[in-house]
């Protein structure tokens, strides 16, 4: 090489460095965090898996009383507290710098203790046996992975296991649950009870030390044909004998709603009075598991054998229907009263979404039984139906509720809301973390409208630091405006991070911007916006 070419390269080299210095790095990001969890009145140390520019990093999250997240010195480390008071149930953090922030983080706050995997725990030998109620964390993090723990269990007694990771967690895995007797053979066995997350409930007909084993295959398929596995593999498996709440009915609440009834291994269907925490979900002391349960703005019913086409249980809406089709004949059946003709039913079902088996087929029958309407997925990719229907005629009418695959079973739940449609209208953003460099900010804002409604919606942010702006954007009631804007934020370069909110209104009435969290049904308003510096600073 000669020298000519050497002074080339350096003065290439180094003006590339020189570049590079004024260059931001990129914003940290959190791929998983193990454990995933913690029991109330208790703390635990936690590792993110991902990338940050530097550590320590900052916290960002609306907890409740009583539980806090700290940054520890080890990088990647941070420590969870949750104190006794503190309801059970999933919430969230991001970790945020100068740079820009995660995703909101998941993890759970559970009743029962929580234990951690020891590897190897997959042959003969190497795996222990726990004391129930527990929840095992644990990751499948070498190709071929299984994990394995005994649990001890006397003719007659029931067991509950349940896995979280691809829900909520957001673990690229497909588990596969097993349950082996003292001999290594399986007894039980379980896949996509919860959407892809496995799910099983056993009772022993003999006494004696069961292995519970769990193995996956990747969420997207490729050409390994043996086990998957990844430090992204992430799981909570919880298992109990006696009581595990699975779930409640109803699974919705409105104000005068005053007691629930538990659902799964160990209640014998008496309601108990409603506790449904700020967070959302139901819990009891000391059982394993927590509900999500909706509030809902009009009536509540839950719907049983009982309420079939021969004798519909009559409702008026607004209302959200709960149920549990119990066999594969099962069909429930309701009598909408005095419906006037040209009004529109806004109905929704909620079963395959909030995680189980159910595949719901909702037909609308006239007074002569005349089937007026039949309804099943709402897209390729969507099982739950949401349509609208409207009236043909006064009258009262029928609305029937089964499986589409006459499938049915202790988890065969559903929800129904039906609701006159009203003009109504919301606004959402693809996500919950935003940059502003020098350049302007664009970001863009779906306008939702619904039932007829057709006012100008002016949206704007609130919450920008001094020297950053955004035009108000008008929604028109027509146009391409009407379903969706772009707010633009300008302004020179600066350090903040901080929350920003983004709001429609209108006349009569406004709303403020949500965004559906990955792998959740949750619903986050809370937006981070991180202005960068000058690239020179």
């Amino acid at each position: 090489m000669t020298m000519r070419v050497i002074q080339f390269w350096l003065a290439f080299v180094l003006g590339a460095l020189g570049t590079c210095s004024l260059l931001h790095a990129a914003a940290p990001t959190v791929i998983s965090l193990y454990p995933a969890g913690l029991q109330q009145g208790t703390s635990t140390k936690i590792t993110l898996s991902g990338s940050w520019t530097a550590w320590p990093i900052k916290i960002d999250g609306e907890l409740v009383e009583g539980l806090s997240v700290n940054v520890l010195e080890e990088a990647g480390s941070i420590e969870i507290q949750a104190a006794d008071s503190v309801p059970a149930g999933p919430y969230y953090f991001r970790i945020y710098d100068a740079e820009g922030a995660s995703n909101l983080i998941p993890f759970v706050v559970d009743s029962v203790p929580e234990l951690q995997e020891k590897e190897p725990n997959a042959k003969p030998g190497e795996w222990s046996t726990i004391a129930l109620p527990a929840v095992m964390n644990g990751r499948l993090k070498e190709s071929g992975d299984v994990d394995v723990f005994g649990i001890a269990m006397e003719a007659g007694e029931t067991v509950s296991l349940v896995v979280t990771a691809n829900t909520l967690l957001g673990s690229p895995m497909d588990g596969i649950l097993q349950l082996a007797d003292d001999r290594g053979f399986t007894v039980a066995q379980n896949d996509d009870e919860r959407n892809i997350d496995p799910q099983l409930t056993f009772t022993a007909t003999k006494s004696g030390t069961y292995q519970v084993r769990l193995f996956a295959f990747p969420t997207t398929p490729n050409s390994t044909i043996g086990f998957s596995a990844a430090s992204t593999y992430v799981y909570r498996l919880t298992a109990a004998k006696g009581k595990f709440l699975d779930f409640c009915l109803p699974l919705a609440q409105n104000s005068g709603l005053t007691s629930v009834t538990p659902v799964g291994a160990g209640f014998d269907g008496s309601a108990l009075e409603a506790v449904v925490s700020a967070n959302g979900h139901l819990s009891l002391p000391g059982v394993p598991g927590s509900v999500a349960v909706a509030n809902f703005e009009g009536n509540v019913a839950v719907l049983s054998s009982d309420s079939s086409e021969k004798a519909p249980v009559d409702v008026a809406t607004p209302v959200s229907l709960s149920g549990v089709l119990q066999s594969r004949e099962e069909t429930h059946v309701v009598k909408l009263k005095e419906q006037k003709q040209g009004t529109t039913l806004a109905i929704k079902a909620f079963a395959r979404t909030i995680g189980f088996p159910t595949d719901p087929l909702i037909q609308i029958i006239d007074a002569e039984g005349k089937v007026l309407s039949t309804q099943d997925d709402k897209s390729r990719n969507e099982r739950d139906p949401e349509f609208s229907y409207k009236v043909p005629a006064d009258g009262d009418y029928m609305l029937s509720i089964r499986d589409l695959h006459r499938q049915g079973g202790a988890r065969f739940a559903y929800r129904v809301d039906i609701k006159v449609e009203t003009p109504q209208v919301s606004i959402t953003v693809a996500q919950g973390e935003f940059i502003k460099t020098k350049d302007n900010l664009e970001i863009p804002v779906t306008v939702l409208r619904s039932g007829g409604f057709n006012k100008v919606v002016d949206v704007a942010v609130q919450g920008l630091p001094e020297g950053l702006t955004a035009e108000v954007v008008k929604s028109e009631a027509s146009g391409d405006s009407a379903k969706a804007v772009k707010l633009v934020v300008k302004g020179e370069p600066q350090v903040f991070s901080g929350s920003i909110t983004i709001s429609g209104t209108f006349e009569d009435g406004a709303v403020e911007a949500t965004y559906l969290l990955k792998n959740s049904t949750d619903i986050q308003k809370r937006i981070w916006l991180t202005v960068l510096p000058p690239a020179s600073e």
